[in-house]
């Protein structure tokens, strides 16, 4: 019996005053008040909800302001991804590879002039007549420098033979000076570095007349040459078709950046690809011909090293744009 009367029991409902109060903590504690501070108030809101209702936009309609409806590829986006494209474009023309030839150049040698034994000589008495000791060398009396004068003054006259006393100075010369200074001159070897470099187009070029060398020096060299030549023509196609994705296609605007996200995800290709050259440059491959005889910086073998020292700024240049297309695709 109490298990049916509960069953009849009519349910208590909650006022709406009640659900005011109490949802929220007590937001409104106190009697609920109008939302609106007049009628026309009321009206102008439910005229704008009406009007976007109108336009079939639900989610402004609900709020003013929806980042769901916000563009996912701006306008500033469109000229930075733009700029990279062109960045990539503009590396085909600079040099990606960049090798020398290292060529000696014989130094020019300059005779050493010694100083005039009168100047020495009068310098070393007008210290000795100054009283200073000390600018003086060890062992050499003035009478030993007078003679070293003398000396140095017959040996310059024409069929004049020394006197005694400048024979006399200059032996005690000889025989008391114990400093003897060396002068030497050690030539040392100049190497000119004569530089060839070869731009991303000029690579393409380069294919007839460098490619009988390159695919016939082992399988690593020659896989590398390939894999370089594909990165070379995707660094070409891919900017391409990324400012097709940026300002060519139609459609809606969530269309639109979903089929841009799916373009730009190609741009990780180069890298990729440049990666795969580092990693099959360990494995190293000798050369077909005399490489040294050509140029010095490739040495005799093919290595991580060579394919370092061989890059230049603009395969760098285009892995950078690359990079920069491909994490923009990320984002979005």
């Amino acid at each position: 019996m109490p298990e049916e009367k509960k069953k009849t029991a009519p349910s208590r409902r909650i006022s709406d005053a009640q659900r005011y109060r109490y949802v929220g903590f007590e937001v409104f504690p106190g009697k609920i008040k109008d939302l609106f501070k007049s009628d026309a108030e009321r009206e102008k809101l439910i005229e704008t909800v009406r009007a976007k209702r109108a336009k079939a936009d639900a989610l402004h309609a609900l709020r003013e302001e929806c980042t769901l409806l916000e563009d996912r590829v701006t306008m500033r986006d469109r000229i930075v991804l733009a700029i990279a494209c062109a960045a990539i474009l503009v590396s085909l023309f600079l040099p990606w590879y960049s090798v020398f030839n290292e060529i000696a150049v014989e130094p020019e040698i300059k005779p050493v002039e010694t100083a005039d034994a009168g100047l020495v000589a009068d310098s070393a008495m007008m210290a000795a007549s100054e009283g200073d000791s000390a600018a003086m060398p060890t062992g050499i009396t003035p009478e030993a420098i007078e003679g070293e004068a003398v000396a140095a003054t017959t040996e310059g006259t024409d069929n004049a033979e020394p006197t005694a006393d400048a024979a006399q100075g200059t032996m005690r010369h000889d025989e008391s000076s114990v400093e003897e200074v060396i002068h030497g001159y050690v030539a040392k070897k100049k190497y000119l570095k004569e530089y060839d470099r070869v731009s991303g187009f000029g690579s393409l070029a380069a294919v007839g007349s460098v490619g009988s060398y390159v695919f016939s020096s082992g399988v690593s060299l020659a896989v590398t040459a390939v894999v370089l030549l594909l990165m070379t023509i995707a660094c070409l196609l891919l900017p391409l078709y990324t400012l097709y994705g940026l300002f060519g296609m139609k459609g809606d605007a969530d269309a639109r950046a979903l089929k841009l996200k799916k373009m730009l995800k190609l741009n990780w290709i180069p890298l990729l690809l440049f990666v795969l050259v580092v990693f099959l440059s360990f494995f190293g491959s000798g050369y077909s011909f005399d490489a040294e005889s050509m140029y010095t910086s490739i040495g005799t073998g093919y290595g991580p090293g060579v394919l370092l020292g061989s890059i230049s700024g603009g395969i760098l240049l285009a892995l950078a744009g690359s990079i920069l297309l491909a994490l923009k695709g990320v984002e979005i």
